[in-house]
């Protein structure tokens, strides 16, 4: 009865029990409710107040999500033997996150000049070698299970960031905040207990929508921004295909909340986004600023799925920032 183990397994069996009665994100969530109610109250203030302009908001949003994120991703990874499995490609996923974002990052720095290392004083050379070797050093401690993790992990950042600033081509926001947003949905989907989202893996029916809430969003996003309405597919056609997609994925979410898989995660966004497609090729027309909606609706579940209220904010200021509509109205129609 009091044998290690014994003790040690039933204490583990516990806490997991307790962490999945009570999602973290969700009931922090709801604790920031009134926060989130005051930001979308006198949003129009305070982006006043600080003389964020309206035309450029969505892109201070964009590039907010992405550098909190990268910092959330160094900061807030738990530890490696805490995953179910032995063998993992994690490493590589969050290497490849990490390249995007400071890809990212550096791009939209490059005007930013750097001192010349001839140039500095020793104590300022000093002081860039002793600022660099700590970050450095924090991004290295985020994978010490191998002994090629750090190196990996460093690699991914400093490189991200030099090819980022030598980049020639144009880096677009809005397709780059989709695909990075979805691809860190699905990452912390792949090993939820690594990044303190579901204890051993075990997800709730909360875990579950709150990944969707982030997915969903923005494969429509995508659909609306790349599809033009054409008022194609005769309308007999178009209601039968229409229901047959809508009967795929509720199919597909019934087996994603069973398998908690990865895969079918992605085949119910593809899905979605069928549906979508469908519905905007039939259409003459399509709500204007919906997509920008639907952006915004991401970013904030995002925020809150990641209990980052700076960026659910961020996503209340650019909401505000749009012509009103009838959301609910207007997605009925995507759907």
């Amino acid at each position: 009865m009091f044998e290690e183990s014994l003790v040690v397994q039933s204490a583990v069996s516990a806490f997991n029990n307790a962490a999945l009665a009570g999602p973290a994100f969700f009931w922090l969530g709801l604790l920031m409710a009134p926060l989130f109610f005051v930001a979308y109250k006198y949003g129009n203030r305070f982006l006043g107040m600080i003389g964020w302009e309206r035309d450029s908001l969505q892109m201070r949003v964009i590039k907010w999500t992405v550098g909190l994120s990268v910092v959330w991703m160094v900061l807030f990874g738990g530890n490696y033997d805490v995953l179910r499995d032995a063998e993992t490609v994690l490493p590589f996923i969050t290497a490849a996150v990490a390249f995007m974002g400071m890809c990212f990052v550096g791009f939209y720095t490059r005007d930013v000049k750097l001192p010349r290392w001839k140039s500095l004083s020793r104590r300022e050379k000093f002081k860039t070698v002793f600022l660099c070797t700590i970050i450095l050093a924090i991004i290295g401690l985020t994978d010490v299970h191998t002994w090629w993790g750090p190196i990996l992990q460093i690699a991914a950042f400093v490189g991200g960031l030099l090819f980022g600033r030598r980049m020639k081509y144009n880096l677009r926001p809005v397709p780059f905040i989709s695909g990075f947003l979805l691809l860190f949905t699905v990452m912390i989907l792949m090993q939820p207990e690594f990044f303190r989202y579901g204890q051993l893996g075990n997800l709730t029916w909360m875990h579950l929508v709150g990944v969707l809430a982030v997915g969903l969003p923005i494969v429509d996003m995508v659909v609306l921004r790349n599809t033009k309405p054409a008022g194609k597919i005769y309308h007999s056609a178009f209601v039968k295909l229409k229901w047959m997609l809508r009967c795929l994925v509720a199919l597909s979410g019934v087996l994603f909340v069973m398998t908690e898989s990865v895969p079918v995660f992605i085949a119910l966004c593809v899905l979605v986004a069928g549906l979508a497609w469908l519905n905007v090729v039939h259409s003459h027309s399509v709500p204007g600023h919906l997509a920008d909606r639907l952006l915004m609706i991401a970013i904030f579940n995002f925020g809150v799925l990641t209990i980052m209220p700076v960026i659910s904010i961020l996503a209340i200021l650019g909401w505000v920032s749009l012509p009103r509509g009838d959301i609910a109205q207007e997605l009925r129609r995507l759907l």
